[in-house]
């Protein structure tokens, strides 16, 4: 089984909200594989929408995201870009 980890600072203006967590859950659900995400001391999974949206992550936090699972290597590129690029929110 494959693990990547993520490293990211969140720089979109509004952080991790519903509409952004959304387009993180649409990239881990297109494979194989099971994530995590840890802000501060709390790691919850990234599957559990509302409880992403708990964790109250704002602009310029510092976030790590686990993936496991086959798929684990090319999900993680992928969510990666997508944290890159704002979320999919303009900043």
């Amino acid at each position: 089984m494959s693990v990547y980890k993520i490293n990211a600072v969140i720089t979109n203006n509004d952080g991790i909200h519903a509409r952004t967590a959304a387009s993180l859950l649409g990239v881990i659900n297109k494979y194989n594989v099971e994530a995590n995400i840890k802000y501060r001391d709390n790691i919850v999974n990234l599957k559990h929408l509302i409880d992403v949206i708990a964790l109250s992550i704002g602009s310029e936090s510092r976030i790590e995201i686990t993936i496991e699972g086959e798929d684990a290597e090319v999900c993680g590129a992928e969510l990666s870009q997508v944290i890159e690029n704002n979320l999919g929110e303009i900043s």
